[in-house]
């Protein structure tokens, strides 16, 4: 592996114009969303390291410890992977080339936290869509509809029952087979070695990507995912299988987040 230069978890961080912190940003976040239905908007992507580190950032510069110790990364999770994983642990959450990949490694009560922290600077922004809104995790119902795309009979997130496309290459990163590391979606496709960024491969019908496997998804009941990860194999691709991390009870690196945007007032 070529040698990084790590970067500092924590950087100044300008307050803007309005007095609140640069670690929120409107812009990105209403684009960041996509349309489920009237009152549903769900991220498009998993949350990523670059989104990650904005909280944690925006919660050291405003002296919140308690949730700044909750919300903080479990790096040292990425040894207990059957591969050799130290490169990951140093450099995964802090190293620039990882920026656009799903964060992993975070508690439930983080992901909470970092929702919270989205509903509390956006109905505080001027620039809002939206009078009021909610962040928050989905339901199993709520990411299982997402999935879909609008499509009640869908199987996986895109169209068909197969797991690669007409090229051969595969539609998600996953474990083709027990033991054999050369399924993982990409050893043979596109060189990822565990997660791959969080915008990759092809989206849904309602332009979520990486519905199925890459990171298994967090969702509002406490201890279980949904989607399947890139150590699952083919059968928790399926919408609504439970792959073998649906149920944790600490930060793993096969277990990341998206949020759902509710709104409350138009």
């Amino acid at each position: 592996m070529k040698q990084l230069t790590v970067i500092a978890l924590f950087s100044v961080i300008v307050l803007s114009m309005n007095g609140q912190s640069s670690g929120f940003n409107m812009k990105a976040t209403q684009k960041s969303v996509v349309k489920i239905n009237d009152s549903l908007y769900m991220a498009a992507l998993e949350v990523t390291n670059d989104q990650y580190r904005s909280f944690l950032n925006d919660l050291k510069q405003n002296q919140q410890t308690r949730k700044f110790n909750v919300a903080q990364i479990d790096s040292v999770q990425w040894r207990n992977q059957s591969a050799y994983n130290e490169p990951f642990v140093k450099y995964y959450h802090t190293h620039p080339a990882y920026g656009v990949y799903p964060v992993v490694n975070v508690s439930y009560e983080a992901a909470l936290l970092y929702c919270e922290w989205l509903t509390e600077h956006y109905n505080a922004n001027d620039k809002k869509k939206f009078q009021k809104v909610k962040f928050r995790l989905p339901t199993e119902q709520e990411w299982i509809a997402a999935a879909k795309g609008g499509n009640p009979s869908a199987i996986y997130p895109w169209k068909g029952s197969e797991l690669r496309n007409k090229k051969g290459l595969y539609l998600c990163n996953f474990v083709r087979a027990a033991d054999d590391k050369m399924g993982t979606a990409g050893y043979d496709n596109d060189a990822a070695e565990t997660t791959t960024p969080s915008k990759c491969y092809f989206p849904n019908n309602f332009g979520l990507y990486n519905m199925s496997g890459n990171v298994a998804e967090m969702i509002a009941e406490k201890g279980k995912t949904m989607g399947g990860s890139w150590m699952d194999q083919a059968e928790a691709m399926k919408i609504g299988t439970s792959g073998k991390f649906t149920s944790y009870n600490s930060a793993q690196p096969t277990i990341g987040f998206r949020y759902i945007m509710e709104v409350i007032e138009k």
